[in-house]
């Protein structure tokens, strides 16, 4: 049995990247200079950094799975420049009636990831812009929160 692996759960627009509003164009794309630290000192504590994005703009129609997904592997590009690696991106598509078990701050996308990476959630941190997904999600786990550029 491998040993269970903590993890630093990532919050993507407003945390990581400037949220422009749905945000999904490469051109977009501008990663907040003073996570960068933040995001290296897990790492290098052996977490493993994993984001988790509600991304209910492909529910309504504003973007694909797939541009979402060439941004995501643009922002994991430029944050390697920097020494992190992002494990993996999880994202909810769904509206926010939808009901779905994914969407934060309901913590399906943190159970699926510590599934599929036999992670310790007890002894993992969520970091986030916002208290009322990001907080709540971490408080129904009873996991540390970090808030950083928050607007609630």
């Amino acid at each position: 049995m491998h040993e269970k692996r903590k993890a630093l759960f990532v919050d993507r627009d407003g945390t990581l990247n400037y949220d422009a509003g749905y945000t999904h164009k490469l051109s977009d794309l501008k990663i907040y200079d003073d996570i960068i630290p933040v995001l290296k000192d897990f790492y290098d504590k052996n977490y493993l950094i994993i984001v988790l994005t509600n991304q209910s703009g492909i529910g309504r129609g504003y973007y694909t799975v797939e541009e979402m997904q060439s941004f995501n592997q643009e922002l994991a590009k430029m944050l390697m420049k920097y020494g992190i690696k992002i494990e993996d991106f999880f994202y909810c598509p769904h509206l926010p009636d939808q009901g779905c078990k994914c969407r934060k701050p309901e913590t399906g996308m943190i159970e699926e990831a510590a599934k599929k990476y036999n992670i310790d959630i007890k002894n993992s941190v969520v970091i986030g812009d916002s208290e009322k997904a990001d907080g709540k999600m971490a408080e129904k786990l009873g996991i540390k929160f970090i808030k950083v550029h928050g607007y609630d």
